[in-house]
């Protein structure tokens, strides 16, 4: 089976998980998640001067080896963020055309 890829995600659910981690919960927030991802001080300023840091910092960390929605969940759940985690693993809604 291979590994399930966070640019395989639908762009809704992207934005989804992208609005969650800008919003801080206790503190956690994008910038938490790129520094337990292993983004430097620097990069992750960086990121913060864009009009949306969270989707700046999934599109770089997606396209590195490794980028699987288990990497991510097990990061968000490290950080204290279960809720955007659950999100995530969420089953996707199927929307019916008719």
């Amino acid at each position: 089976m291979e590994p399930r890829l966070y640019t395989n995600l639908p762009p809704h659910k992207q934005e989804e998980i992208e609005q969650l981690l800008e919003t801080p919960t206790h503190g956690k927030d994008w910038r938490c998640l790129a520094n337990h991802l292993g983004y430097e001080e620097g990069t992750i300023d960086t990121f913060g001067r864009g009009e949306a840091p969270a989707h700046t910092l999934l599109s770089d960390w997606s396209s590195k080896e490794g980028a699987t929605l288990d990497a991510l969940s097990t990061a968000l759940v490290a950080i204290e963020r279960v809720d955007v985690a659950e999100n995530l693993n969420a089953p996707l809604e199927v929307s019916s055309v008719v």
